[in-house]
């Protein structure tokens, strides 16, 4: 029996994040584009700072959907139940702002511009082909319970 009670998401979204990232590393390989000129250890450290907040912000998510023992995968599988615990008190999409903030900061290690010109378009793209379906999807299923919490939390910060 086939069923439909899922998001749809047809794409993994950290392959949204990671694809461009790569992209931009390769251009950056061959024409180089450095947010700092020189680089230097300090960008690279409060970049890798960035992406430990993130990794943080990420797990905890991760966590947050385990106790309720929901999925964390958005297409093929039904969520169980609303998360508003945790960093979903704050944010209705810790999972995607770890991701960016991951991006953000691997941008900074990396030291290129091609991925900060990336950044936006990488965004746009997580949410309307991703986080506008998972909404549709859970105000469907949830109704008015996930309509009241989309009214309390932002969708991203």
């Amino acid at each position: 029996m086939k069923t439909n009670d899922h998001a749809g998401v047809w794409v993994p979204p950290p392959l949204l994040f990671v694809s461009p990232l790569v992209a931009a590393a390769v251009l950056e390989s061959v024409v180089p584009r450095p947010i700092f000129a020189g680089g230097g250890m300090a960008s690279m450290l409060g970049g890798l700072v960035v992406v430990a907040a993130a990794v943080a912000l990420g797990l905890s998510s991760v966590a947050s959907f385990r106790r309720l023992k929901t999925t964390i995968l958005p297409a093929g599988r039904p969520t169980t139940s609303i998360v508003d615990r945790g960093a979903y008190a704050f944010t209705r999409n810790p999972m995607y702002l770890a991701m960016a903030l991951a991006y953000l900061g691997l941008m900074v290690v990396l030291n290129t511009l091609w991925a900060l010109g990336a950044f936006p378009v990488v965004v746009a793209v997580v949410d309307r082909l991703v986080i506008r379906r998972e909404e549709r999807y859970l105000a469907g299923k949830f109704g008015e319970a996930y309509v009241s919490y989309c009214r309390r939390v932002r969708r991203w910060i």
